[in-house]
């Protein structure tokens, strides 16, 4: 039989019991799992017998029924009212047992203070619980702590952990760079062969922490602070410094005398070590302490990698081996240890040596496991995050952050860094070379100077109530943009699809798909075009020069949701058809056009693809004021003499109002003709004169052309209406910077110009630097945003930004608290909801097979906590399928479901996290 803990793997009984040292692990996995009955309280194993403390009145019978069960059946014998615990013995076929002896005991135990090491003395049904929290939750002076740990050598560790004492003290840190790799140490060899001073050593301040007064680490702090001076590397122009500790100052190799569990005792706080290097580093005026671990499971690094307040990052390559070992070790971590969410720093892996073209498919295994084993390690703030997501806004983002403190970062294999230099200048130059630094900068500690905006003069006076009132009501009239008429001024962002559509086609009208998911602004692109009436002209508002001059936009179909205000479509059609029309009629209007096509899409029979073809075509003659039946000739020979003396693009939208969800043959057929057969047939004109340009949904694509749809959308990927996380920020800036909603600003065209790390800067100008105070244990504002918005697609719609913005801004007014930016954290993430709901009601409107799935998800009367069986919700492989392709679902390992944060809210799905802790104090 197999018992199920709390640790996430079935504890099956042992294979194999050759000693009390098997009997006690198996004992000790089993109350750290929470598998210990009730009535046993603690168990004590030594080479002579196993002593079980149970509670009063406690039977024999029951203590070896127990014991059976987890050991296997068998495994216990009553002798002479004894128990005997078997071991395997070859040499003696009979039965060799461990005696078991029963220690009764009245009342509550009282179990001693656990100290954080990776075996504890005493094995106790405690076990199962975390170690005591810290009793303060940041160390004086507010150092941050940053301690390097890996399970293998070789990988990387202590190069990385250079580097970032390096980045830290290049932004004016005052870093405490520690070696505390007793074993095989290596800053300490580069610090000695650049000619540094070895005065003072880690191991120097571990005696004289054992030899001090119990909890009293002035005498040591004081000493090393004599010294410590002596030992900094090199000179930073910002103020900044390293200060090297090396691991000993001993000649020869040997194991250390003392080691930091050494230091570890009842009287003392458990956390003596972390807290005494905390002081050291305030007394020398250090912000910062980078560690160097010991690798592997060893009580050399224990202390400190069991203070939660340390930030721990541990490194690894792709080898199975050191990933395993790495995922192991974090998952112990997290279950003595446990990051508590928005008060501790969040833990970090850097996964090393990978070459992206060769270890593709072992990048995405390690990612995922090392990512669960990182979200294993989070808990949940129980003071801060309340349990009804009703209750407490912040709470219902909590798969957000965690998802984002729990993604992998990635240093790509660098031959120099396989053999580095002896000196520490010249490690610094090869890790310069190599931007180590950049592959940092996701989990660099906060630092003023990593918080500072743009260097502009600010207002004399900012009120950010009436910014954030008028970010709302902008933002507001920007969610459905396409409404507002097609002459109205509200520009637009460029974006690089657009920029490239149009410097693609500067010399000859574009034959192209513009495609673009629900809500990613093709209505609002399409209106654009139209109300600039020329190719050339839309070409100088997008900021694209040397486009061919008078070039009329032709609009053929439209989507419902476009309204007008001073011009509409029907006056570009008129128009066009007055200098190139036959003179006799008016162009047709969308709405007949439209009801030509539904009377073909209606047959029974369906229409095969050369009719279709022609009737396409047709469409494209009559809008441009071509009758057909008064030309008394085809489509395609109208539209050949069309060419012969004018240029035209053609705009098509609006086809998912037209076939909805095709559901038919018919439907698929007309609209795979559209996007293949009548794009190279106006493609096969002499000169290219017709242009034509059709904006239209992926997933409508996709089922049109059944075969060879990849290689068709790959053909016009360059200008698909893609929303990443870089464009979905420049759009919330643009927004902003278009509502003046910012004490200060770049100007709207220059927006598109920003690199990303100038456009990181402006935002913080808009929502801070993090999802809490600048030096928060939060996420940043610039990561959390477009993954709360986006999908497992990792696409962010443009109008789930214009909405998260007006909510966000809106919900932010009454906050006056705030100061130092536009937009509050509690109200950013109260908007995801309402985000959420926005969404599945835009999509149900304009997507029903989408719509459909998710009305059916909403539907599902008792509650349901992601990730989920299919069976809860009621949905078929083939629903899921679906959704998975579409963004909305992501499958797990175990087979079971998760929902994108942008729809989770809005279906009033509860997220799955970890079980409160009960923090013993």
């Amino acid at each position: 039989m197999a018992i199920e803990g709390t640790l996430g793997r079935e504890l099956a009984p042992p294979e194999h019991l050759f000693t009390w040292v098997d009997v006690d692990e198996h004992l000790a996995d089993l109350a750290a799992s929470d598998a210990w009955p009730a009535w046993l309280l603690a168990a004590d194993g030594w080479w002579d017998g196993l002593q079980l403390t149970v509670a009063k009145n406690t039977s024999w019978q029951h203590v070896r029924s127990w014991l059976d069960e987890v050991f296997g059946p068998g495994s216990v014998e009553a002798r002479e009212g004894l128990l005997e615990l078997a071991l395997d013995s070859p040499r003696d076929k009979g039965f060799t047992g461990l005696p078991v002896s029963l220690d009764y005991m009245e009342g509550r135990p009282q179990y001693p203070t656990r100290l954080p090491r990776l075996r504890e003395k005493q094995i106790t049904a405690a076990l199962s619980d975390p170690l005591p929290r810290p009793e303060q939750s940041s160390y004086p002076a507010d150092v941050q702590m940053l301690a390097f740990h890996s399970f293998k050598g070789g990988v990387g560790r202590t190069v990385h952990a250079v580097a970032m004492a390096d980045a830290a003290a290049r932004r004016g840190d005052q870093v405490l760079l520690i070696d505390a790799d007793l074993e095989a140490p290596g800053i300490s060899w580069m610090h000695q062969a650049q000619g540094g001073q070895f005065d003072f050593s880690y191991e120097d301040f571990l005696a004289l922490l054992q030899g001090a007064d119990e909890g009293d680490w002035s005498s040591a702090v004081e000493v090393a602070a004599a010294y410590l001076p002596n030992q900094q590397a090199g000179h930073y122009p910002d103020g900044g410094s390293i200060t090297i500790v090396p691991a000993s100052r001993r000649r020869s190799l040997s194991p250390p005398r003392i080691e930091p569990a050494d230091l570890l005792s009842s009287v003392r706080s458990p956390y003596f070590l972390t807290e005494a290097i905390a002081a050291l580093a305030s007394r020398v005026g250090a912000g910062t302490v980078v560690i160097d671990l010991r690798a592997g499971a060893t009580e050399l690094a224990a202390p400190v990698l069991l203070d939660p307040r340390v930030q721990r990052i541990f490194v690894t390559t792709l080898s199975h081996q050191s990933v395993a070992g790495t995922e192991k070790m974090m998952r112990q971590l997290g279950h003595r240890a446990p990051t508590l969410q928005s008060i501790d720093p969040a833990s970090s892996v850097i996964i090393t040596q990978y070459r992206e073209e060769v270890h593709e498919s072992q990048i995405a295994r390690a990612e995922s496991d090392l990512s669960a084993a990182l979200m294993a390690m989070l808990a949940a703030d129980n003071e801060s995050h309340s349990d009804s997501e009703e209750e407490a806004g912040e709470s219902g983002t909590y798969g957000v952050d965690t998802g984002l403190l729990a993604q992998p970062v990635y240093s790509k294999f660098r031959e120099d860094l396989l053999a580095l230099p002896s000196a520490w200048d010249s490690v610094l130059r090869v890790l310069t070379k190599c931007d180590v630094a950049e592959v940092l900068d996701p989990i660099m500690p906060p630092t003023i100077a990593s918080v500072e905006v743009p260097d502009v003069a600010e207002p004399t006076a900012v009120s950010y109530t009436e910014l954030r009132e008028r970010l709302a009501e902008v933002a507001k009239g920007l969610i459905y943009a396409e409404r507002q008429g097609l002459s109205s001024a509200s520009g637009f962002l460029v974006t690089d699809p657009l920029r490239r559509l149009l410097s693609d086609h500067r010399t000859e009208p574009p034959l192209s798909l513009v495609v673009g998911a629900k809500g990613a602004g093709k209505t609002f692109l399409y209106a654009k075009a139209c109300a600039a009436r020329t190719w050339d002209r839309f070409a100088e508002q997008s900021q694209v020069s040397g486009v061919m001059g008078n070039v009329p936009i032709v609009p053929v179909l439209e989507s419902g949701n476009l309204e007008y205000a001073d011009l509409t479509t029907q006056d570009l059609r008129d128009d066009f058809a007055g200098e190139y029309g036959n003179g006799r009629e008016a162009a047709a209007s969308a709405q007949e056009l439209r009801g030509k096509l539904q009377v073909a899409l209606s047959r029974v029979a369906g229409t095969d693809e050369i009719s279709w073809r022609n009737l396409w075509l047709e469409c494209l003659a009559e809008a441009a004021g071509l009758r057909i039946s008064a030309e008394g000739g085809n489509a395609e020979e109208v539209l050949a003499e069309l060419g012969r003396r004018a240029r035209a693009v053609f705009v098509i939208d609006g086809l998912e109002d037209l076939l909805q969800t095709l559901d038919s043959e018919v439907k698929r057929t007309a609209l795979r003709v559209l996007l293949t057969d009548v794009l190279g047939w106006l493609r096969s004109l002499r000169g290219r004169p017709l242009g034509l340009v059709i904006f239209v949904r992926q997933d409508l694509v996709k089922r049109a052309v059944q075969q060879n749809s990849g290689q068709l959308l790959h053909r016009y990927d360059p200008y698909a209406l893609r929303w990443n996380k870089d464009e979905a920020l420049r759009l919330a800036l643009w927004v902003a910077a278009r509502a003046e909603a910012l004490p200060t600003s770049p100007p709207a065209r220059e927006i598109t110009e920003l690199n990303p790390e100038q456009l990181v800067d402006w935002l913080k100008i808009l929502w801070g630097w993090k999802m809490g105070t600048e030096k928060s244990k939060e996420a940043r504002c610039h990561l959390w945003v477009p993954a709360a918005l986006g999908d497992f697609r990792d696409q962010v719609q443009a109008r789930d930004v214009v909405v998260f913005l007006s909510e966000a801004a809106s919900l932010s007014v009454p906050q006056t608290s705030w100061d130092d930016r536009v937009l509050v954290p509690s109200a950013m993430r109260k908007a995801l909801k309402e985000c959420s709901r926005n969404k599945i009601d835009a999509i149900q409107d304009e997507n029903q097979e989408v719509g459909d799935l998710l009305e059916k998800l909403q539907q599902v009367r008792h509650p349901v906590t992601v990730p989920f069986e299919l069976e809860e919700v009621g949905l078929t492989v083939e629903n899921a399928d679906f959704l998975v392709e579409s963004g909305v679902f992501a499958r797990g390992k175990d087979g079971r479901y998760w929902v994108a944060e942008i729809y989770r809210h809005g279906l009033g799905y509860g997220s799955e996290r970890r079980a409160k802790v009960l923090w013993r104090r």
